[in-house]
């Protein structure tokens, strides 16, 4: 009887090693799709981040120093 009860105990231990590499391959490839998924927001982002550099403004030319006012002639 005790051939038996290895026997089942062994096909046992293969089922659950089935069902755990089941799991991890089932984590990976959530990770996978949460990696690829996270580069293309950063891809995003920084494209973005670009546009916006490129489209700011040059900083205004420093204001010129007012011209003192000529007298008015005749006053």
């Amino acid at each position: 009887m005790s051939f038996w009860t290895d026997a089942l105990r062994a096909l046992q231990q293969v089922a659950l090693l089935q069902h755990k590499v089941d799991q991890a391959l089932t984590t990976a490839e959530e990770a996978r799709r949460h990696s690829i998924e996270t580069r293309e927001r950063v891809i995003r982002l920084e494209t973005l981040i670009d546009i916006a550099m490129k489209r700011q403004p040059s900083a205004p030319p420093p204001a010129q120093p007012a011209l003192p006012e000529s007298p008015q002639a005749g006053s």
